[in-house]
C-alpha cells in the first residue's frame, strides 16, 4: 500500500459517515492499520497521511478518528477520538475517547482499535 496523504479507501461497502486519518510512525504500522482497518470496517473511510501532514489533512477531511504518534494541538481539541500509539518510540498508546476520557495502554492490540471505531 502506498504511503503519501489523503490515500482514501473509500468505496469499498457502504459508507457509514465515519472517517478515520491514520498518521503513525512506523509507516509499515500505519500501512497495515489502513489496509486492515480498510477489510474490517469496508463502510468506514480511511484515510493515510505522513505525521509531518497530520494537521493540514485533520483540517481538511475533519475526520471522527484520528491513529497518529504524536497529537497536535487541533487534533487534541477538535478531534472528536484519537489514540496516539506509542509516542516517540514509547511502550504506551493513549486514547481519547468521544466522551472526553483519556486511558493509557501499556499496549494496545487492533482489538481495541476496532472498540473504539465501533463505539463512533
Amino acid at each position: 500500500m502506498p504511503s503519501g496523504t489523503g490515500i482514501s479507501c473509500a468505496g469499498r461497502g457502504k459508507a457509514t459517515g465515519v472517517r478515520v486519518l491514520i498518521a503513525n510512525e512506523p509507516s509499515i504500522y500505519r500501512e497495515v492499520i489502513f489496509s486492515v482497518l480498510g477489510e474490517l470496517r469496508p463502510g468506514v473511510e480511511v484515510f493515510m497521511a505522513e505525521p509531518d501532514d497530520l494537521e493540514k489533512e485533520f483540517l481538511r477531511l475533519l475526520p471522527d478518528l484520528v491513529v497518529c504518534s504524536r497529537t497536535t494541538k487541533r487534533v487534541e481539541l477538535d478531534a472528536p477520538a484519537w489514540v496516539e500509539l506509542y509516542p516517540d518510540g514509547a511502550s504506551y498508546a493513549t486514547i481519547r475517547d468521544r466522551d472526553g476520557s483519556r486511558r493509557t495502554f501499556p499496549r494496545i492490540g487492533f482489538d481495541n482499535l476496532l472498540s473504539i471505531l465501533d463505539s463512533m
